[in-house]
């Protein structure tokens, strides 16, 4: 089995200023494998390859199952775990696994500035976007939060970046074609420049693709969900889990209540959820990187500060 190294030391030196290391070497285990669900293999593999660190990975649906079962030390999943996966947990070590905000994977849409529409539904997008042996062409309607009810009296034409969601699980259903006879009307471009001057060009333009930290200057919709609840495009509705064009993903550490410090191992990927270095790999992929108050969470679930406010992403 490989082991995890780290040749450069870039991110493992700068991880102690927010620690107090005084791990036990018989308490020191390997990480092993670790466990991540399949569309996080690419981002995973070049955040550890950012750093020169050689570590073999699992890739499962059911991450808590690999941690449950000892066969690995870290996981990385989108679902939060159950009470009951956090028993058997508990059960056979003796401890509940620690619980970080790693990233989200988050769709923007985008429309033109003279577009009055300021938000869009779900199921508007999935009639624009999706597949279907008839695809339907909808029209632009009023947005529900403009009060004067001005809308484009024009159909909505649809554009997108050409194997732009490589990850996107949930949004990926709803608009790639899969069956036979089935088709889109959107035009797919090359890349995000291509994608923006199209929207610039064209007042009934719609486009979604993976949101950037480095994206600005552009028009983003809100999305209403199944509910008619609107929200705004923001690091606080993504990592709270209410913006609906996200996921949020958790990471789950292995590490026993008993020892004072972490691994070298564990440094690195507690490092992962403490800064913004990663920025960079994250929005190669379309995942976000932590906002401040998000770190301020991982360090008082770390027990390295104390909680500084009431409330915060659950």
């Amino acid at each position: 089995m490989k082991r995890l190294l780290n040749k450069s030391g870039l991110l493992l030196a700068a991880v102690p200023a927010f620690f107090s290391v005084s791990t036990l070497a018989n308490d020191v285990r390997d990480i092993g494998l670790v466990a991540i669900e399949p569309n996080m293999e690419g981002l995973v593999k070049d955040l550890l390859k950012s750093q020169e660190i050689d570590l073999e990975i699992l890739l499962s649906d059911s991450v808590p199952e690999q941690m449950i079962m000892q066969r690995s030390r870290v996981g990385i999943t989108s679902k939060k775990w159950t009470d009951k996966e956090m028993a058997r947990f508990d059960m056979r070590y003796g401890y509940r696994p620690t619980e970080l905000m790693f990233t989200a994977d988050v769709i923007a849409i985008l429309a033109n500035e003279n577009n009055p529409a300021t938000s869009i539904s779900v199921a508007e997008l999935i009639d624009v976007f999706g597949c279907s042996s008839d695809p339907k062409h909808p029209k632009w309607t009023p947005s529900s939060d403009t009060s004067d009810g001005e809308s484009l009296d024009t159909h909505m034409l649809p554009f997108a970046i050409d194997h732009n969601l490589q990850g996107h699980t949930t949004f990926s259903s709803w608009v790639e074609c899969g069956a036979d006879g089935e088709y889109a009307n959107t035009q797919f471009l090359a890349d995000l420049p291509d994608l923006i001057s199209k929207i610039e060009d064209e007042d009934a333009a719609i486009g979604y693709t993976v949101y950037s930290d480095q994206i600005s200057d552009v028009k983003w919709l809100s999305v209403v969900d199944n509910l008619g609840v609107n929200y705004d495009l923001n690091k606080e509705t993504i990592l709270s889990g209410r913006y609906p064009l996200a996921t949020v993903y958790y990471m789950y550490l292995n590490i026993p209540a008993h020892r004072k410090g972490f691994t070298e191992q564990e440094k690195f990927f507690v490092g992962l959820t403490l800064s913004e270095d990663h920025q960079g790999v994250l929005n190669q992929y379309g995942f976000i990187s932590l906002p401040p108050e998000a770190i301020q969470r991982n360090k008082v679930r770390l027990s390295l500060e104390e909680p500084a406010i009431e409330g915060g992403y659950k």
